[in-house]
């Protein structure tokens, strides 16, 4: 059971079909928006994105037509235990 719940707006999701005897609840169908975000269902499965508010980002800024350009990552970079002491380059991070 997975219950999402953001001040008036409640989701409640579950395989216990004795939910619905035991409390009033209406089906509403499949969702598709809540709280800004897209969900997908398809064959089991819960998909979430933000894509719809990053589009309205953009939209807002005016910045819809712009290019995009990939993120450059440092290579072969792994997470070192903060407590190790290694003083690292700042730069670089």
């Amino acid at each position: 059971m997975f219950i999402f719940l953001y001040v008036d707006d409640l989701i409640l999701t579950s395989d216990d079909e004795n939910l619905a005897r035991e409390f009033k609840m209406k089906d509403m169908g499949l969702l598709h928006y809540f709280l800004g975000m897209e969900v997908w269902q398809k064959d089991g499965e819960l998909f979430v994105f933000q894509g719809k508010y990053a589009n309205e980002i953009l939209r807002r800024f005016h910045m819809e037509k712009c290019k995009p350009i990939q993120t450059h990552l440092a290579g072969n970079w792994r997470k070192e235990d903060s407590t190790s002491g290694e003083v690292v380059e700042a730069i670089v991070y």
